[in-house]
């Protein structure tokens, strides 16, 4: 039997290993092609661009995975069926069952360690990330000053230079347009200068010489100022092009591991419980007093204990309704987030469990598509992939809108592949063709019709 168990291994991780660079690649290409316009301007040296795909190489990993095992299967047990591999099994007394096992010892292990990597590298890749690609959005684009051209790298001005020395930085016949006030422009000439930064490198230092300043009258626009220089000092924040790396504490759901969820979960809960006791504790201080009244009959009348308890209904009530309002709303709230947050953890263990849900779907598929080869098994995949996550995505919706619990909502989608799976064996299993699901190879990709 280990024999057995190696044979059938050996089958599954050449498909796997190929699926795994299949679609890696092409999630990677897809991902270049989304991000390609943000950072192609920004002048990134070749590190930091490498650094943005090594840290969203997790997330693709934590997709392509699953996906993976799933073509593992429906290729490695197709070869087994098309070569008459899993006949001759059967006839030597060995099931589908017994084939399945090794293929169920690998998905284990994929989903073990993908639990781990779920939990331990893609949170804080994510968050690195996110941080990463908000520093580059904010970076200036890389620029150079060269005759003749305006520039427009720069908030609230446009400059024009007809003359540059690159090397002593001097330039000469220079105009800048200034509208950072739309109300008052200025248009600035000088006849030469230089330019500098900063010793932070954050704003650009030009000295003009010889120049003038023309500034309308904001109050008459028909008239305007017009200012001689000899010298003049223009100072122009925001003109780094280095990318300033920054960090936060502040980490989203996709951010956290497991540790971290359930902690900031026990927090929001003892939240949502104080707030339940204050709505408590309200309605029994408001039962106290209307009680009070009622058996105080000796120093009041009943008439003034009327006209006492319409004054309590007209205003007290809606006091008291308004604060139970206020105080449900946050429980709402509190409760919502913890939902929220009980989905991020199940989809750490769901999504990796896939692997041998896929497994248990891939092994019968495989068997009963035969000669399909590699398209059929990369567009069952595909398929199938998309109808999990199809359930994944409507279960976090109705998660987060409170129809369901988080644990429901994320295991759903394995449940009934993985229960669709354990059918197609058993039926599988107790023939020794694929005779019987005809009707589910006329959709099969180069089976015969």
């Amino acid at each position: 039997m280990r024999i057995l168990w190696k044979y059938v291994i050996k089958e599954l991780v050449g498909p796997f290993l190929f699926g795994l660079a299949v679609i890696t690649f092409v999630l990677l290409m897809d991902f270049i092609l989304d991000v390609l316009n943000r950072i192609i301007n920004k002048g990134l040296p070749a590190p930091v661009v490498l650094e943005v795909f090594a840290l969203s190489l997790a997330w693709m990993l934590a997709l392509s995975i699953p996906m993976a095992a799933l073509i593992a299967a429906l290729m490695g047990y197709g070869r087994l069926s098309a070569d008459s591999e899993v006949i001759a099994f059967k006839a030597c007394g060995v099931s589908l069952i017994n084939l399945v096992i090794p293929g169920l010892l690998l998905g284990c292990i994929l989903a073990a360690g993908l639990i781990w990597f779920n939990d331990q590298v893609l949170p804080e890749s994510n968050h690195r990330a996110r941080l990463l690609m908000s520093d580059i959005t904010r970076k200036k684009p890389t620029w150079n000053l060269e005759e003749n051209i305006f520039l427009d790298y720069f908030d609230g001005y446009y400059i024009l230079v007809k003359e540059v020395d690159n090397e002593s930085s001097k330039i000469g016949d220079v105009t800048i347009f200034e509208h950072k006030d739309p109300k008052a422009p200025r248009t600035i000439t000088a006849d030469h200068g230089d330019i500098e930064f900063s010793a932070d490198g954050s704003r650009l230092i030009m000295n003009l010489f010889d120049g003038e300043i023309h500034e309308p009258d904001p109050e008459n626009p028909e008239r305007y100022q017009r200012v001689n220089f000899k010298k003049q000092t223009l100072t122009i924040e925001g003109s780094s092009t280095e990318l300033v790396r920054s960090s936060s504490g502040a980490r989203g759901d996709r951010e956290m591991p497991i540790r971290m969820m359930i902690e900031e979960n026990r927090k929001f809960t003892i939240r949502a419980d104080s707030a339940q006791v204050r709505i408590d504790s309200l309605i029994r201080d408001e039962l106290n007093e209307l009680v009070s009244i009622e058996f105080d009959k000796d120093k009041r009348s009943r008439q003034g204990i009327k006209l006492l308890k319409q004054a309590r209904a007209s205003k007290s009530t809606k006091d008291l309704l308004s604060k139970i309002d206020y105080q449900s709303r946050n429980i709402k709230t509190y409760r919502r987030q913890v939902n929220s947050r009980s989905v991020e953890i199940h989809k750490k263990f769901s999504i990796p469990v896939a692997c041998i849900a896929f497994i248990l779907i891939g092994a019968p598929l495989g068997v009963m598509t035969r000669k399909g080869g590699m398209a059929t098994s990369i567009g069952l995949s595909l398929l199938f992939f998309i109808i999990y996550w199809a359930f994944l995505i409507g279960g976090e919706e109705l998660a987060d809108r409170m129809f369901l619990s988080g644990a429901l909502a994320m295991w759903l989608p394995n449940i009934i592949i993985g229960g669709a799976g354990i059918l197609l064996i058993y039926h599988v299993n107790r023939k020794t063709t694929v005779e019987g699901f005809d009707f589910i190879k006329r959709f099969l990709p180069g089976s015969k019709k």
